[in-house]
């Protein structure tokens, strides 16, 4: 069966991935230590919990301002939010190669704050994907099989007809156990390659 959907990690994939960029610049607008705003998101769960979906982008931007007494508003939190991620022109460009004929799609575990504020900060990584399937949409995340299911329900794609690509190996085998085609990314050099020779056969 030939791949119809392409799904790929955002963070150190599509995107190179700074999470302390993100702890510097928030703490720095708290007037707090980047090791304080990682104690307050990280050691409480809180980002644990954002990510299944467990919080709105206006909740989280509220608790930001209870906890860390964040002072800017919901459209300066998204450019904080996603400063932790760095555009790669290689792999941009290499979706690009794949669309049309298939269809391309972010799979990855993030908040629902990043997947608001990603077409508005990052427009030239969110548009070139059909779906933004973010583990605070499923409310599931890798390598949980309910996060590749309903991924793919949404759309609409058997899991034969799929490729998973990411940089963690434990979500490259969540992906296989449920039935994807998935491949461990090393390198845009190393995934053009495993394209090819995949979907050429």
């Amino acid at each position: 069966m030939r791949p119809k959907v392409i799904l790929f990690d955002l963070g150190d994939v599509v995107c190179r991935f700074h999470p302390q960029r993100r702890l510097a610049t928030l703490a720095a607008a708290c007037g707090v230590s980047p090791e304080q705003a990682e104690r307050t998101l990280y050691d409480s769960g809180l980002v644990d919990r954002w990510d299944l979906g467990l919080a709105s982008p206006a909740e989280i931007h509220a608790t930001l301002r209870e906890e860390l007494g964040y002072p800017g508003d919901l459209p300066a939190l998204h450019q904080v939010w996603c400063s932790a991620f760095e555009t790669d022109p290689r792999m941009l460009a290499l979706v690009d190669g794949l669309r049309p004929p298939h269809r391309t799609a972010l799979l990855t575990n993030n908040d629902l704050l990043v997947m608001e504020a990603l077409p508005e900060v990052l427009p030239e990584v969110a548009s070139r994907f059909d779906a933004l399937l973010f583990s605070g949409l499923l409310m599931a995340a890798k390598p949980d099989s309910a996060a590749y299911h309903r991924a793919l329900d949404l759309v609409d794609c058997s899991p034969g007809e799929a490729v998973f690509i990411d940089d963690k190996p434990a979500n490259v085998a969540g992906a296989e156990a449920a039935g994807i085609t998935a491949i461990h990314f090393t390198g845009a050099e190393e995934l053009g390659a495993a394209l090819e020779e995949l979907l050429e056969r």
